[in-house]
């Protein structure tokens, strides 16, 4: 199934906010309290928020935010792919390396020269994907600050 992608607007955030806990409790096996909470001021911040719609509505959706809305140590020129999403049915389809590779296309026509993202090492799906389009751990590994897992910093220059 193909999908369209569309630059993303405010009546888009409750639909992405969904598929991102939903996603996220596919990846832990479980809810987490905190976890649209957390993510629901970087739509504030961003730069580049597409949408896939699909037959039934939003199936995934991408949002880079602003250089220096992430980590302390990320490097201060670099937006930061924050949230990278597609709903548990539509997963395992390529639709999230097309919003990948759609994002960082859109980065860099806006100028950007790299960008970064973070990944909990133990969702090897996201890793694998990530180093397959590019990205390079960069730095030391640190714990997420909500989940309490081993994090880290991917690199990629645009």
């Amino acid at each position: 199934m193909s999908h369209e992608t569309r630059p993303a607007d405010a009546a888009d955030l409750e639909a992405c906010l969904a598929i991102w806990v939903a996603a996220c409790a596919a990846r832990d096996g479980r809810a987490f309290d905190g976890v649209a909470e957390r993510a629901r001021p970087k739509f504030d911040a961003g730069v580049v928020w597409l949408i896939a719609d699909g037959v039934d509505g939003v199936d995934g959706f991408v949002l880079a935010t602003r250089p220096g809305s992430g980590l302390p140590a990320d490097p201060v020129d670099a937006p930061v792919l924050g949230l990278l999403a597609t709903a548990p049915d539509a997963q395992a389809r390529g639709l999230g390396r097309a919003l990948l590779r759609e994002a960082t296309a859109r980065l860099a026509s806006l100028g950007y020269e790299r960008a970064v993202l973070h990944a909990l090492l133990d969702n090897v799906a996201a890793v694998g994907l990530y180093e397959s389009e590019g990205w390079v751990a960069a730095g030391e590994p640190f714990e997420h600050s909500l989940l309490r897992r081993p994090s880290q910093r991917f690199d990629r220059v645009l």
